[in-house]
């Protein structure tokens, strides 16, 4: 469980609170901005919004309580590169 605070997360940060590695996550992330994930902010120091990042996997997992996105549904296995 992530204890760290704060809105605006570096991408190592965010990757830990998803719960990935951070080549994991940079792998993933060109399909993610793809999909709408949150874009950097230059004014915050080239960070991402975690509400903004949270809000993002909740539409794409289908827990927005207005129904707004999702449900996604898993297409297979993912195959991390190590």
């Amino acid at each position: 469980m992530v204890t760290k605070t704060g809105c605006f997360v570096t991408e190592g940060e965010l990757a830990e609170r998803i719960g990935l590695t951070l080549d994991q996550f940079k792998i993933a992330l060109p399909g993610a901005t793809k999909a709408g994930f949150p874009v950097p902010d230059e004014l915050f120091a080239n960070r991402r919004y975690w509400p903004a990042c949270v809000a993002w996997l909740d539409r794409r997992y289908g827990l927005r309580p207005d129904g707004a996105g999702g449900p996604y549904v898993p297409d297979g296995e993912e195959h991390w590169r190590d």
